[in-house]
């Protein structure tokens, strides 16, 4: 009988009443499985997943089809959001079958867990070059019990496939790799995927490659390129015309299935916003436009308003549909926009392309394709004037949308999304000095150290849940102590974040390889053990570690953990020269051992306050110490307190320092 009923996770217990016999992932159910010799279904989802909505009501609540895969199969449910282990670990088998992935991911095993079969989304009826869901079980039945021999060699050859896609092959420690050359190369190569007219990568769905735009932007800075930077502000400002952005409640849905940003799948995940977030406060920081500012302020209240919890840390996600429909909270129709607003409409429905027709399934979508200041100059008013005209008659709309089924929360607490929520809040913090973000950051770090840390040190993947951590986790977490740090100059923090490195490197590091581990040895339940080097839709765990082991060995004089970065380096450097677009954080990381991070220390009565200005400047890589007093326990302040009583700021980068500067504007003429 089906065992979800009692499951924590949202996505799980959405198909508790299936006539489907599902059971969860775990040791009981894998030993049936070899003791009755019978293969697995592995169906793997989440719960704001439309697509897995749409096969669960096609399928898996079809009785006949229930019967059949009840009789045939041990069936599973996964949730990839609580184990992204085994989601990481057979979506790679998925690509190595089927040369593609996605969900609702359906893998078909050997008792042993060993693939044979896969695909995603299989419809009732049989379509345009795809099998329908019958089809796919009775091809994956039919072969296992008739045909095992072919079934087992197919199964060696995709595990093989994969074992293949897991070696790495590091550069030779005298490679180019660590080049200025080698770093224009990285950029040409992704040049070649800009969209130049609708920005963002690539001709069809966008994503939001926050990772990529981070490397366009440390390039731009180092580089003074100018393709790099109207790349990075083109897909900024199409993003934030888009469709893929709430215009009325704030936040971003995952992609567009467009190339122009205006029809987005609906759901909104908090790892998403957490990192559009924090590079609106970089790019904020640099520019001081007022309109990345309004989007960050835009989206931090997103995330406050509709994923934050009282009790502290965020919400892993919201449906995309609500009331059974999906985009339903977020659609709008013509005549319901034009009586809502009466007189104003004219204009609010020309700049947001509300048509009669719909731009979506009759219903529309709203988005702009110009700015708002173009908009206003065109009907000769001025910005202020037209910004404050779109605010009202959002706020009017606002009144009428709350009256609508709100998209259901996944309520799962999520450690290392709550972990860049808080780099986000504290990147914020050093961009507005509004403290209610500072405020923010550290309640949602207190949430995680007190619910997600044993007492052993070893981190816990769901907050609140005995599910052991993976890399993730562990290099986000290390990434946002360092990130508090920087902003409030607390020692704990850095402190924190040494210890959650040591930790790191007991669980997952592999020497061979050069590289860690995506799960602790005792964690594994598949045929494999992944070591990450590519990335998807957040930046790649192991990239982050190796940018972590890079800034910790500045600060407490490490040099063997700067080594045990470029080692990391040069293991993922093969891959990244082949294609940096799913490699982008470890381009980023080479942009900062290329032109090297500015090692800033700041001594004086007045430092708190030279902190505060540094934080709200882009200063590109850079780590950053202080002390209103003297200090001399830490390596970039021992030595430094002047002795007239003045704050100064030093300024260091590849073992040389410069002379002390007294302003924080100096700092540019130093490099």
């Amino acid at each position: 009988m089906n065992q979800l009923k009692n499951e924590n996770s949202p996505y799980l217990r959405q198909h508790a009443d299936n006539p489907v016999n599902w059971q969860p992932w775990g040791v009981a159910v894998l030993e049936r499985a070899r003791k009755e010799d019978k293969p697995i279904l592995l169906s793997i989802g989440y719960s704001t997943c439309h697509w897995c909505h749409v096969m669960a009501r096609e399928s898996f609540e079809d009785d006949e089809v229930a019967a059949y895969m009840n009789d045939h199969f041990i069936n599973i449910k996964v949730d990839r959001e609580e184990r992204p282990d085994l989601d990481a670990l057979y979506m790679a088998a998925c690509e190595a079958i089927t040369g593609k992935g996605g969900w609702p991911l359906n893998v078909f095993l050997t008792p042993q867990g060993r693939p044979y079969f896969a695909g995603t989304y299989f419809p009732p009826q049989p379509g345009q070059r795809i099998q329908s869901w019958m089809q796919a079980l009775q091809y994956a039945a039919y072969n296992f019990y008739e045909n095992r021999r072919a079934v087992e060699r197919e199964a060696e050859k995709v595990l093989a496939r994969m074992e293949r896609r897991e070696r790495i092959t590091p550069l030779p420690v005298g490679s180019k790799l660590f080049s200025t050359e080698t770093v224009n190369q990285l950029f040409d190569t992704l040049r070649q995927q800009f969209d130049t007219s609708y920005g963002g990568f690539g001709q069809g769905a966008k994503f939001p490659n926050t990772m990529a735009l981070e490397f366009l932007m440390h390039y731009a800075w180092h580089t003074s390129s100018l393709p790099a930077f109207h790349q990075l502000l083109l897909s900024l400002d199409a993003m934030l015309r888009g469709g893929i952005r709430g215009h009325l409640e704030g936040g971003f849905a995952r992609y567009t299935t467009d190339r122009q940003w205006r029809i987005p799948h609906f759901e909104k995940m908090l790892y998403d916003n957490a990192l559009i977030a924090r590079l609106l406060a970089d790019i904020y920081k640099w520019t001081k436009k007022g309109k990345y500012r309004s989007a960050l302020l835009e989206t931090l209240s997103f995330l406050e308003g509709y994923l934050g919890r009282p009790e502290g840390g965020f919400y892993a996600a919201l449906d995309a549909e609500s009331g059974g429909q999906e985009g339903g909270y977020y659609t709008w129709n013509h005549n319901e926009v034009a009586e809502l607003l009466g007189a104003e409409a004219g204009w609010f429905i020309e700049y947001y392309n509300i048509s009669k027709e719909g731009n979506w399934e009759g219903r529309n979508i709203p988005y702009a394709t110009q700015s708002i200041k173009e908009f206003a100059q065109s009907k000769g008013i001025g910005l202020a004037d037209m910004e404050g005209f779109l605010k009202r008659c959002w706020q009017k709309l606002k009144v009428k949308q709350i009256q609508r089924p709100r998209p259901r929360h996944d309520k799962k607490l999520i450690l290392p999304w709550n972990a860049l929520a808080v780099t986000a809040y504290a990147r914020a913090y050093g961009a507005t000095s509004n403290r209610q973000f500072l405020n923010v950051a550290g309640q949602t770090m207190a949430f995680i150290l007190d619910h997600g840390r044993k007492q052993d040190g070893t981190l816990l993947h769901l907050c609140r849940r005995n599910i052991p951590a993976f890399l993730d986790g562990y290099a986000y977490l290390a990434e946002a102590l360092l990130e508090l740090h920087s902003v409030t100059q607390q020692p704990g923090w850095l402190a924190t974040a040494e210890e959650l490195m040591e930790k790191a490197r007991e669980l997952f590091w592999e020497e061979s390889a050069g590289l860690f581990y995506y799960s602790a040895t005792k964690n594994t339940g598949g045929p494999l053990r992944q070591l990450p080097v590519r990335e998807e839709d957040m930046p790649n765990p192991n990239a982050v570690m190796a940018s972590n082991l890079q800034r910790l060995g500045l600060l407490l004089d490490k040099p063997e953990w700067q080594e045990l970065s470029r080692r990391m380096l040069l293991a993922a450097g093969n891959l990244l020269l082949e294609s940096p677009l799913p490699y982008a954080r470890w381009a980023t990381l080479l942009t900062a051992e290329v032109y090297g991070r500015l090692e800033i220390a700041i001594v004086g009565p007045q430092a708190g306050e030279k902190v505060r200005e540094a934080n709200s400047e882009f200063l590109g890589h850079h780590v950053l110490m202080s002390s209103e007093k003297p200090d001399d326990s830490h390596p970039l302040l021992a030595h430094r307190w002047p002795a007239d009583g003045q704050t100064l700021i030093y300024v260091c980068k590849d073992y040389a320092c410069r002379q002390p500067v007294k302003e924080v504007e100096e700092i540019y003429l130093i490099d």
